[in-house]
C-alpha cells in the first residue's frame, strides 16, 4: 500500500479586519490605563462628594487578559468588542459618579424598566425559548424585588400562567402542554413565592407535586430532573427547595423507585449523594466522578443548607 504523504505547505492565515481594529483600540486603551496607574493613585472621583475614592476592582478585571490567543475567529472578534464595552465601566473611565468600589452606580431605573418589559409580550423570536418561560418569570420578578419594586401587581397574571403550565401528574412544565421538569418547577415555585399571597400557593396541587417528586427520587439518593431524565446535583437542590417552600411531606410513596421496606424519605441518602459529587479539586460536579463547576457548588451548598449545616455533611 502506498504511504500517504502529508502536505507540508503553510496554510494562508485568515485575517479579520474588524478584530485587528478592535484589538488595536483595546491595546491602546490598556496601555494608557497602565501608564496612568504607574503615575497616579488608583482612584476615581465621586461626583456626589468630589472626593477621590480608591477603586477596589482587581487589575484582572480592569485590563486585557495577559495571554491572548492569536487565532482569529468570529468569537474572538465578539469577545474583543464586548471587552471594549465593559472595561470602561469596570475601570471607572468616563464616569464621574462612582460607588465605593470605583465603578459606576447601578442604573436602577433602566434596569427596572427592562425587567418590567420582560414580563410583557415578547417579540416572536422568543418562541424558541418557550420551554424556559418560568425562568423568565423568576429572573425578572427576583430582579425587580431586589431593586425594591412591588411585584404583587403580577399576582393574577402569574396565577393564570402557572395553572396553564401545571400538569395533573404534578410539577410544572416549561410551557403549556409540556412535561414537568424539576428546573422549571423550581423557577415557577420561586416566582409564586415572590408575588406572595395565599391565593398563589393554592394554585399548586401539593399532593400531585409530592407524588411526582417521589417518582423522581432515585435509590442513589439523587433526583431525576424529569421522569426518565438525568440525575444530577441540580435535581437535589431544586427538589430540596420545592419540598421546603411548599412544606411537602417527605415520606416516599410505595411506587417510588427509591422505596424500600425501611420506609426511606425524599431526603434519605441525599446528603451522601451530594458528598459524592465533590471532586478531588474540592469543587462540586454535576454528578459523581465528573468535573467540578461553580454553578454546581451553589446547588450543592444550597441543598445542604436546607438539609443541615453543610460543614457537618462535607468534612473540612
Amino acid at each position: 500500500m502506498k504511504s500517504r504523504t502529508r502536505n507540508k505547505g503553510t496554510r494562508n492565515r485568515v485575517i479579520f479586519p474588524g478584530r485587528a481594529v478592535v484589538a488595536s483600540i483595546l491595546q491602546a486603551k490598556d496601555s494608557q490605563r497602565r501608564t496612568a496607574a504607574a503615575t497616579t493613585p488608583d482612584r476615581v472621583i465621586d461626583a456626589s462628594t468630589g472626593a477621590r475614592v480608591a477603586t477596589m476592582i482587581p487589575d484582572l478585571f480592569t485590563s486585557l487578559p495577559p495571554v491572548r490567543d492569536e487565532l482569529q475567529s468570529t468569537t474572538t472578534v465578539a469577545q474583543d468588542e464586548t471587552m471594549s464595552l465593559c472595561l470602561p465601566f469596570l475601570s471607572g473611565e468616563k464616569h464621574d459618579d462612582c460607588n465605593d468600589y470605583g465603578v459606576p452606580h447601578l442604573d436602577r431605573e433602566r434596569h427596572i424598566k427592562f425587567l418590567h418589559k420582560q414580563l410583557g409580550k415578547l417579540p416572536s423570536p422568543f418562541i424558541a425559548a418557550d420551554a424556559s418561560r418560568p425562568w423568565f418569570l423568576s429572573w425578572s420578578l427576583n430582579g425587580l424585588s431586589l431593586l425594591g419594586e412591588d411585584v404583587s401587581s403580577y399576582r393574577a397574571a402569574l396565577i393564570d400562567t402557572a395553572r396553564s403550565m401545571q400538569n395533573d401528574t404534578g410539577g410544572f412544565g416549561g410551557g403549556n402542554g409540556q412535561m414537568s421538569h424539576l428546573a422549571t418547577t423550581y423557577a415557577m415555585v420561586l416566582s409564586l413565592a415572590l408575588v406572595g399571597g395565599d391565593s398563589v400557593y393554592e394554585v399548586v396541587d401539593r399532593r400531585a407535586m409530592w407524588k411526582w417528586l417521589c417518582s423522581l427520587k432515585q435509590p442513589s439518593g439523587g433526583f431525576q430532573m424529569a421522569v426518565g431524565g438525568e440525575v444530577d446535583i441540580r435535581g437535589a437542590y431544586c427538589a430540596a427547595v420545592v419540598v421546603s417552600l411548599l412544606n411537602l411531606p417527605t415520606d416516599l410513596t410505595p411506587e417510588s423507585p427509591a422505596w424500600t421496606p425501611d420506609h426511606p424519605t425524599l431526603f434519605t441518602k441525599l446528603p451522601e449523594y451530594v458528598q459524592r459529587c465533590q471532586t478531588f479539586e474540592g469543587g462540586i460536579s454535576a454528578h459523581p466522578d465528573a468535573e467540578a463547576h461553580g454553578a454546581y457548588a451553589f446547588c450543592a451548598l444550597g441543598c445542604l443548607a436546607i438539609l443541615d449545616s453543610p460543614d457537618r455533611i462535607i468534612p473540612r
